[in-house]
C-alpha cells in the first residue's frame, strides 16, 4: 500500500445531497474547464480522467474511485493493458516509494509492465516509452513537459514536499541535467485538496512562509478559527515565476475533498482511502 498522506486532520462537512454531487463534478469536469477534461470508462479502471491540450505522441490521465490504485494482481494488470493498447506495447510503467520530499529520479529506458524506481517524490525522463507514475489522495499531482526537447517530469506535492520546495527543485534539476527549458514548457495541475477544504494549522503556513515569498495570497483566514491554504495558487505561481507562461499552466480546479468528488481522498475516508494515480506518458 502506498504511504500514508502527510495532511493536518479536518473536521468533516456536511454532505451534499448525491444528485447535486453528481452535477457539481460533472459542471467542474465538463462546463467550467476549457477545453474541458474528459471522463472515459476503461475496462478494469473505471472511469478516468483526460487532461486537456497535450502535446503529441503524450497523455496524462487521473485514475477515480473506481480503482483502488494498489499497483498489483488484476488491478495492476488492468492498467498496463490500458497503456499498452493506448499508447503502444513498448510502454513501461515507472513509480516509486514517496516520501513528502523534494528527491528527484531519472527513469532511463523503457521497461514493459511496471517496476519501483526506488524512493523519491518526482520522477522524469527524456526518453519514449516511458508512463511516469504518482499516486496522490489529496496533495497535489504537478506534470510538466517540455515537448521541443521531449522532457517529461511527474511530481507528488503534498504539503511537507511543498513546503521543501518539490516544484523549484525539480524545475532547477531538469534544467541542469537536461536541455529542459521553461520558456516551452506546460504543466498540470490534477486533483487535489483545494483551499475550499484544505484547513491547516499556523504551522503549516509558517513552513510556507518561511520557504516562499509572501504567501498571504493563499491563506484563507474566513472559513473559520483555522487557516485554509491554496496549495495550487502557490504552486501556479511559483511555476509562473520559473517561466512557464500563463497560458500554459492548465489547473483542474478537482477537488479531492469535496463531497460528491469521484477521486480518492484521505481526509474524507482516512486511513482506509485508496489511490489516485496520477499517470502521464511520452510515447
Amino acid at each position: 500500500m502506498p504511504e500514508t498522506p502527510e495532511t493536518p486532520k479536518t473536521p468533516k462537512t456536511p454532505k451534499t445531497p448525491k444528485t447535486l454531487q453528481t452535477l457539481q463534478t460533472l459542471q467542474t469536469l465538463q462546463t467550467l474547464q476549457t477545453p474541458p477534461w474528459s471522463v472515459e470508462r476503461v475496462p478494469g479502471l473505471g472511469r478516468v480522467v483526460f487532461a486537456p491540450r497535450l502535446p503529441d505522441r503524450c497523455g496524462l490521465f487521473y485514475t477515480s474511485v473506481d480503482f483502488s490504485g494498489r499497483l498489483a494482481g488484476e488491478d495492476l494488470d488492468a492498467l498496463t493493458t490500458f497503456l499498452q493498447r493506448r499508447w503502444g506495447a513498448g510502454i513501461g510503467l515507472v513509480t516509486s516509494t514517496q516520501v513528502h520530499g523534494t528527491e528527484l529520479v531519472f527513469a532511463a529506458s523503457p521497461s514493459t509492465g511496471w517496476r519501483e524506481l526506488g524512493t523519491c517524490d518526482a520522477l522524469w525522463t527524456d526518453r519514449p516509452g516511458m508512463a511516469l507514475g504518482i499516486k496522490v489522495a489529496d496533495c497535489l499531482p504537478v506534470t510538466v513537459v517540455d515537448p521541443e526537447h521531449r522532457v517529461l517530469a511527474n511530481l507528488h506535492s503534498g504539503w511537507r514536499g511543498a513546503a521543501q520546495g518539490v516544484v523549484p527543485r525539480t524545475l532547477d534539476e531538469l534544467e541542469r541535467l537536461s536541455s529542459f527549458s521553461a520558456a516551452s514548457a506546460r504543466a498540470w495541475l490534477g486533483p487535489a485538496i483545494r483551499a475550499c477544504c484544505f484547513e491547516v494549522g499556523d504551522e503549516v503556513v509558517e513552513a510556507f512562509a518561511a520557504r516562499y515569498d509572501s504567501v498571504d495570497p493563499f491563506v484563507d483566514r474566513t472559513r473559520g478559527p483555522r487557516p485554509h491554504f491554496d496549495l495550487a495558487g502557490l504552486t501556479r505561481r511559483i511555476l509562473e515565476q520559473r517561466g512557464i507562461d500563463r497560458a500554459n499552466i492548465v489547473d483542474s480546479a478537482l477537488c479531492t475533498r469535496c463531497d460528491g468528488s469521484i477521486f480518492h481522498s484521505y481526509r474524507r475516508s482516512g486511513a482506509g482511502a485508496g489511490r489516485i494515480l496520477a499517470i502521464a506518458v511520452q510515447a
